[in-house]
Formats: structure tokens, C-alpha cells, sequence
């Protein structure tokens, strides 16, 4: 994941020292310190990729805490506002996992001890992505109303530069973000309705309003 270059400056680069801010971006940077040394002990042969900000169908749209244009969509159908955190001005670069799948299957025999940024090249505001789902929603004749929320604890901006992929793995991304999340949101409208995962907080001080 790319939330182990943390509030870096983007487009963040392989050779960038990793300073994860949150949970999520601490516990993948240590399963990649963790593959290492398997390496260094054991010749476990590896590469490590890091994505960012996947996004397509069958994707988990009903679990709450995960990517943010399933959740749109998810509460989109079932009546509820879209939550955009703060402003809603955080740069994302979403990306189509169609695009993904020959480079990751690269990895498999090919290179060794390499490390990738994978993903879209092209950024947008979470309003933008919150604007793209409301138009969507439009288009299939549901309402989208947009609600802002706390913000949350994380990096303003965040994409990452894909030039190595590009030149070592043959790698292009053609993401298009409005025809995808129309994509997403007909598939989503085919699912079955799914129950909700809520979790059960052991701390509950300073977690976010809107997890309670």
C-alpha cells in the first residue's frame, strides 16, 4: 500500500524512505520488512508491490471501512448519504484493477527483490470522486446526497509516480474514473443485498463520530 510513504510530498517514488502515519500503512511496512529478512534468512524469493486506491467490480462495496468509491456507491443504494471527510479536498488517484492484472502475474517468475508502485497516474479531490458517483447515481435514477463529515487521520495528498513499472514491467494504465464507477455501480445493482460488517470498538476515545 502506498500509505507507507505517509505525508511525503507525491508523486511518491520507490527510493522514498517509508514513513507510515496511520495503523494500516505501520502493519504493511513491517510485512515488508517482515518478507525481507525471509529473504535474507531463508532465499525466499520476492518483489513487492504497492497499489493504491483499487477500484472495480466484485469488489467488498459492503465492508464500511475499505476503499471509499465502493463505500459511495454502497450508500448510494441504500439510501444514505455519501461522508466525505473535512473538506473533501484530499488527492487520490483511483485505479481500475483491470489494468493491473499482466504486470502483478509478471511478478510471479519474473524479477526478484524489486519493489512497485501500481496504480493511476491521474489524481482527484474525494469531492471529485463524490461528484463522478453523483452523476453516476444520476444517470441510474437514484438520488446522491453528499454529507461532510470529521476528518480523519491521514494524508492530504497521496499518489504515487509509476515510471519504473512503466519501464520494467511494460506497465499502462488507462483508468477512465467516470466509466468505471458506472461499471461498478451496475454491478453493484445486480448484488444481493449484504449485511453490513460492524465491528465492536475495544477503545472507544478519539475514534471518529461517524464509526460509532
Amino acid at each position: 500500500t502506498m500509505a507507507t510513504y505517509g505525508r511525503q510530498q507525491p508523486p511518491f517514488t520507490e527510493d522514498m524512505r517509508p514513513e507510515p502515519i496511520d495503523p494500516y500503512g505501520i502493519a504493511k511496512y513491517s510485512i515488508e520488512q517482515d518478507i525481507k529478512v525471509a529473504h535474507q534468512q531463508h532465499g525466499l524469493r520476492y518483489n513487492i508491490v504497492r497499489p493504491h486506491n483499487v477500484v472495480g467490480i466484485y469488489q467488498n462495496i459492503w465492508d464500511k471501512y475499505r476503499n471509499v468509491a465502493g463505500i459511495f456507491i454502497r450508500r448510494v443504494l441504500a439510501g444514505e448519504p455519501m461522508l466525505i471527510y473535512g473538506d473533501g479536498e484530499q488527492t487520490r488517484a483511483f485505479s481500475d484493477i483491470k489494468y493491473y492484472m499482466k504486470p502483478f502475474e509478471q511478478l510471479i517468475d519474473g524479477h526478484d527483490g524489486e519493489l512497485f508502485n501500481i496504480g493511476a497516474d491521474k489524481a482527484y479531490t474525494i469531492n471529485e470522486l463524490a461528484n463522478t458517483v453523483q452523476r453516476v447515481a444520476w444517470k441510474n435514477g437514484f438520488e446522491a446526497e453528499k454529507k461532510h463529515v470529521e476528518g480523519r487521520h491521514e494524508a492530504k495528498n497521496a499518489f504515487c509516480d509509476h515510471t519504473k513499472a512503466k519501464e520494467m514491467l511494460n506497465f499502462s494504465d488507462d483508468t477512465n474514473l467516470e466509466e468505471t464507477i458506472d461499471t461498478m455501480f451496475k454491478w453493484a445493482l445486480e448484488q444481493p443485498v449484504r449485511e453490513q460488517k460492524y465491528m465492536q470498538y475495544e477503545v472507544e476515545k478519539g475514534i471518529y463520530d461517524y464509526w460509532k
